[in-house]
């Protein structure tokens, strides 16, 4: 027979008061009941952890070791249900959080930090990637939740749009169109126009080379680009222009432009992402952080 925790806890209790009665008072039983169970332990060990008679009780060396792992067994047991309580009302735990680079210059920090202000034991594991990426991490149980550039969604994925965002023309600070307040895609005609690789984001590909094409201009095809801060680098140094997330406008890039679309559909909508099926209390907690951070923005 196994070793009970109760028994743990009884004879942890008897170690420290060294006396029957006072130690079954504290248990809230009598004292047969104790002195049962001590007897009983000491069978299942095999070796005496008591040495009693009518005059005294105290502890046999083995006795003494014993009792100083039953105390750190049982703390680890209380630790352990603070923990899963929290865990279980989420309040503690951990979510791994995916992220497009571009919801650095929105307001992700802020909306992390928020919730990071709230539930201070929930570790935030936050791993850039983009997409499809997330996604295919979603479906596979790495990430617990998304930001996204809005796509078509695969079957038990569900999701919240938490801004549309307009596209901005990225620019040397130099070019000749640098200093309009509005530009129309048209006007880029001549110049190189980098985009996305489609193979690395093809919703972004898609886009905006639509938007191109109905300006009856073309992307160059001589860039294969993963990232946006490849495309502000390469602008800045004049190896060509592209459409960008206006919130790259929040960075601190020198020596590039960000100047305003006219035309009415150059924009695209972010999304937060999460597997419909999981109802783990951190989540929800942080899907409620984030919604209640958008409708207190001013």
């Amino acid at each position: 027979m196994a070793v009970t925790f109760r028994q743990l806890e009884q004879f942890l209790v008897l170690s420290q008061e060294l006396h029957f009665g006072r130690a079954a008072r504290k248990l809230n039983i009598s004292q047969p009941p104790l002195s049962a169970s001590l007897r009983q332990l000491e069978a299942q060990l095999g070796f005496r952890l008591m040495e009693r008679n009518s005059k005294f009780v105290r502890l046999t060396p083995a006795g003494t070791v014993f009792a100083e792992h039953a105390a750190r067994i049982l703390g680890q047991l209380d630790s352990a249900r603070v923990i899963a309580a929290e865990t279980a009302k989420g309040a503690a735990g951990e979510l791994a959080v995916g992220f497009v680079p571009s919801m650095l210059f929105r307001d992700l920090p802020a909306k992390l930090r928020a919730f990071q202000t709230r539930h201070p034991r929930i570790d935030l594991n936050l791993q850039e990637m983009n997409t499809m990426r997330q996604i295919e991490n979603l479906l596979e149980h790495k990430i617990d939740v998304g930001f996204i550039h809005a796509v078509p969604l695969p079957k038990g994925l569900a999701s919240r749009t938490l801004e549309t965002e307009r596209l901005v023309a990225c620019l040397p600070r130099w070019h000749r169109l640098a200093l309009k307040s509005r530009i129309r895609i048209s006007d880029l005609a001549g110049e190189r126009i980098m985009v996305f690789s489609r193979t690395f984001a093809a919703h972004y590909h898609d886009k905006i080379t639509a938007l191109l094409r109905a300006a009856e201009l073309e992307p160059d095809t001589g860039f294969h680009i993963q990232h946006w801060f490849t495309v502000v680098a390469l602008v800045k140094q004049g190896m060509g222009v592209s459409l960008v997330p206006a919130s790259l406008g929040n960075g601190a890039f020198s020596e590039v432009a960000f100047v305003e679309i006219a035309e009415r559909n150059a924009e695209h909508d972010v999304s937060m992402v999460w597997r419909e099926d999981d109802n783990a209390q951190a989540l929800q907690n942080f899907l409620m952080s984030v919604q209640r951070f958008a409708t207190d923005a001013p």
